[in-house]
């Protein structure tokens, strides 16, 4: 068994450029992602007995490679360009989100007795990744402290959710094409061999927005400033949540501000963390550093790997069916929301199904659908307001979990 640190992390890495090799050379990997791969095989490696289940390796992947993805990928997130999605985009993912917020309240409080103790973890956890995807699972589930063997059973549904929700919605696009035609009317909710029948932009390049995320030019200046900032951001917000632990300890209760400063108080780190990587994105030098994007994305794989090998596999398969059912029925109240919703609201077919792939899958998913189904001009606005979910969806985990966690009682 591998157990020297040094070691270890060396056969971390190794995993990681073995996963990316399969992905970039079997098409059934590709569409079920590299990270994916990560995790299944850390469960495999250390149930077998190659690398150890928890060590100070781990324990160093935990600490910063969660922090220091949130900060990257949130790095691109502009407020500016959120008006260049239009209106409706804009309506049709807040329905979206919504619904994957209420999904996780409703399947929370009606299903604990079924998934356990950690229900409300994992309501936050799944809201989380329904607004903007994967990364924000990874956050808001590290951050409540889910059970290692709960959390990796948990996050291979979540990683494999996307791909059929995907097929879900060529689907659903088909069957309820006619229901918001008549609603819309025609010219707005059509959905026709090639798509709205009215598209005359020109085709994005799939495998470059792919590239985005898993190849780079990058200098040794946007190298060292990229590394510098995730660690001076992560101080930042222990500084800020220990600031406001000391200063409840000290305030008396019948001070006027102790209630928000209560409140402040018990706001977790990541989310202080999600807030000053949000500030830092909007400063215009750094949205000229390259490579945040893939630096966050080898991030994410170093940490699945190490989630996988924290968990047991028996314990994995039997927490299995009760999670992905919690899973499905979350989903479920997603698209009776979003679609019903969008139906109401006299939103076309299109915009609504690229606004829920977006919050289910992240822009990754947004872009494959917009491209499968040819709603060209939906895909850059869905490809915005899904890395925008990025930072939306900490924040909407974290009031699901607390939610579902009062419900509960």
């Amino acid at each position: 068994m591998i157990r020297e640190p040094v070691l270890v992390l060396a056969f971390m890495l190794a995993v990681v450029a073995f996963a990316r090799w399969l992905e970039e050379r079997y098409e059934p990997i590709r569409k079920i992602s590299s990270a994916v791969v990560c995790t299944l095989l850390g469960i495999t490696l250390a149930n077998v007995g190659v690398i150890d289940h928890t060590g100070p390796a781990h324990e160093g992947v935990f600490t910063y490679a969660i922090p220091y993805a949130i900060v990257l990928v949130i790095m691109g997130t502009h407020m500016k360009e959120l008006a260049h999605a239009g209106r409706p985009l804009l309506i049709a993912y807040l329905v979206a989100c919504g619904g994957s917020l209420v999904g996780g309240a409703v399947a929370g409080a009606t299903m604990a007795g079924w998934v356990g103790p950690e229900t409300w973890k994992l309501a936050g956890a799944f809201s989380a990744a329904f607004a903007g995807g994967g990364m924000n699972f990874a956050a808001v589930g590290q951050g409540l402290e889910v059970e290692p063997s709960t959390f990796a059973a948990a996050a291979l549904a979540d990683n494999m959710s996307t791909v059929p929700y995907l097929l879900l919605q060529v689907w659903l696009a088909g069957v309820l094409a006619a229901m918001f035609l008549r609603r819309c009317g025609p010219g707005r909710a059509a959905v026709s061999s090639d798509g709205t029948g009215e598209e005359k932009d020109p085709e994005p390049d799939e495998e470059a927005m792919r590239r985005r995320w898993t190849d780079t030019d990058i200098s040794i200046t946007d190298f060292a400033i990229l590394g510098a900032l995730p660690l001076a951001a992560l101080w930042v917000a222990r500084l800020v949540s220990d600031a406001f632990g000391e200063a409840l300890a000290t305030m008396p209760d019948t001070a006027p501000l102790y209630g928000l400063v209560g409140f402040l108080s018990e706001v977790p780190e990541v989310l202080w963390l999600t807030t000053i990587a949000l500030i830092v994105a909007q400063l215009p030098w750094v949205r000229k550093l390259r490579g945040a994007e893939v630096l966050s994305y080898f991030a994410l794989h170093i940490f699945f790997i190490a989630l996988g090998a924290a968990s047991d596999l028996a314990t994995v398969v039997d927490a299995g069916l009760p999670i992905f059912s919690f899973m499905i029925v979350i989903i479920a109240i997603h698209v009776v929301m979003a679609y019903g919703l969008g139906w109401l609201f006299r939103i076309d077919l299109p915009t609504v199904s690229i606004a829920s792939q977006a919050a289910i899958g992240g822009p990754g998913s947004a872009l494959a659908i917009g491209m499968a189904m040819k709603w060209h001009r939906l895909v850059a606005p869905a490809v915005i307001v899904g890395i925008f979910g990025y930072a939306l969806g900490n924040y909407l985990g974290f009031a699901c979990a607390r939610l579902v966690n009062a419900l509960l009682g």
